[in-house]
């Protein structure tokens, strides 16, 4: 891959205490791929930055892109964002972004992404998955999500997308007995294994 320094964007889930971590790191995905790369290579370890926020939207990212993302100058950048976005559409006193603004939203980042640096290697992660109630009416409402962020995939022509819904709902329905989050949203250690295993394996590093 060559890329000396990785960056990691988005929510809670890409957060995982982070700020908390000596290392800066969390206890999430982002860990996991820090530590299986280090032990694959030590020699040539990639600088790796997480810079997820709990409970940031699309729009949350907007605002601190040019301090998160530009101005740390990433040679390949991974955003996983979406959850929320839906999410809290559905929550009481909270506000979610409709999928129009998701995408404009998204579209922006990216623009100022490539602005800064036409050489950016760029990942993109579907939104994974809100099993919310027995008629997964969460999970249902954001397909379009899903569906959006592969759409941008090809129009800024990342080199993949991890393809995180359908690789927890096969997981899931495989063995349900397996607790894959721990409130249908936020990933238990296995959930954050699940992530970073289909993070390594869509980025071929």
């Amino acid at each position: 891959m060559g890329a000396k320094k990785l960056l990691f964007i988005g929510d809670s889930i890409t957060d995982c205490g982070r700020r908390e971590d000596e290392q800066q790191l969390g206890s999430g995905y982002v860990r996991i791929i820090h530590d299986e790369l280090a032990v694959r290579d030590p020699a040539h370890l990639p600088t790796i930055l997480n810079r997820g926020i709990s409970g940031n939207k699309i729009g949350d990212l907007q605002k601190r892109w040019q301090r998160d993302v530009i101005d740390l100058k990433p040679d390949l950048l991974s955003v996983f964002i979406g959850i929320n976005d839906v999410w809290h559409g559905m929550v009481p006193g909270r506000t979610g972004t409709s999928i129009d603004a998701f995408i404009e939203g998204y579209r922006d980042i990216l623009q100022r992404a490539f602005t800064a640096s036409s050489k950016l290697k760029l990942v993109l992660c579907e939104p994974s998955v809100l099993w919310l109630d027995e008629a997964d009416v969460g999970n249902d409402e954001l397909k379009p999500y899903v569906k959006a962020v592969h759409q941008l995939a090809e129009e800024f022509k990342a080199i993949a997308v991890v393809p995180l819904h359908g690789t927890f709902n096969r997981a899931r329905q495989a063995n349900p007995d397996i607790a894959w989050t721990t409130d249908g949203v936020h990933p238990t250690s296995t959930g954050h294994m699940l992530i970073a295993r289909a993070w390594l394996n869509s980025v071929k590093f």
